[in-house]
């Protein structure tokens, strides 16, 4: 068995959210302990390494929005999310980053069987009924691999779909199609008590990697870190942004997407639901607009 840390975070602010996983990666040794980062975030869109709020969101959203060192795409996060990161040097992890996502999520598919929701891993996700239910991120940071996901209990899809750039058509079609792509745990079942939920999440990870996880806290060392990191944290409000990471829209699941665009003086606006068109409309461009 090797020894591992549980850090229990709480509800954070995001950037402290962010920040602490980074800031704790960048601290640690080679032969440092794994650690389990396990809290809550207040309300806030996470974007990708490699995105820009400019391009992927309305000017001003109703929420914070912070890039987050990890890769992935647009995230809601809040509240209603148990978020848990796993910070493991690199000589501890798989070698290969391609083989992140089959090795972090294995803790979390044995969880969800264990409250009795039948998940499967496609990918970085966790797909239940046909629907995404979890999604993940991972980047090396420091001399660890850093792997991050969440346990969605109710999501809020108009929300979200309401800080998504478009027009209010596009966003009225995002609404539906997050709705028809995407599912939460509230969906399927009632949603356990925190407690319960880490605690059989932690027994999986205990399992799963061969970990003894102990309950810990915060080094100074690593207090330092990220009080480093934060402070180089901010709301994302470039507006010098290049290109949308799907091209005219949104990917709402590996299988599905929302997208428009102009073809001879019209706009085409495409609802693609598990590689099949499910909706399509040809307007004008003022037609799209509402």
């Amino acid at each position: 068995m090797t020894a591992a840390r549980l850090l229990e975070a709480g509800l954070l602010p995001p950037p402290r959210l962010h920040a602490g996983y980074a800031g704790i990666a960048q601290a640690a040794r080679p032969d440092s302990a794994p650690v389990l980062l396990w809290g809550r975030a207040s309300a806030h869109i996470s974007l990708g390494q490699s995105q820009s709020a400019a391009c992927e969101l309305v000017a001003r959203p109703a929420v914070p929005v912070l890039r987050r060192p990890l890769g992935g795409g647009t995230v809601w996060i809040d509240e209603q999310q148990q978020i848990y990161v796993f910070i493991v040097p690199l000589q501890q992890a798989p070698r290969r980053p391609a083989e992140w996502a089959a090795w972090g999520l294995r803790p979390a598919v044995a969880t969800f069987r264990a409250f009795g929701l039948d998940v499967e891993r496609r990918g970085e996700d966790l797909w239940l009924g046909g629907r995404k239910i979890a999604g993940s991120g991972a980047a090396t940071i420091g001399g660890c691999a850093v792997f991050a996901s969440s346990f969605l209990m109710r999501f809020p899809h108009e929300r979200f779909a309401g800080c998504v750039a478009g027009s209010a058509g596009f966003r009225g079609w995002l609404s539906a199609g997050l709705a028809a792509t995407m599912t939460d745990w509230s969906s399927h079942g009632a949603v356990p008590a925190e407690a319960r939920l880490r605690a059989s999440f932690v027994a999986a990870t205990e399992k799963t990697f061969h970990w003894q996880l102990r309950a810990d806290v915060v080094r100074s060392d690593e207090s330092a870190a990220i009080t480093e990191a934060e402070a180089g944290m901010r709301e994302d409000d470039d507006d010098c942004c290049g290109v949308r990471a799907v091209t005219g829209g949104i990917k709402l699941n590996r299988e599905s997407r929302l997208v428009e665009h102009e073809y001879k003086g019209r706009l085409v606006r495409e609802l693609v639901v598990r590689g099949m068109v499910a909706r399509r409309a040809v307007m004008t461009p003022e037609q799209g607009a509402v």
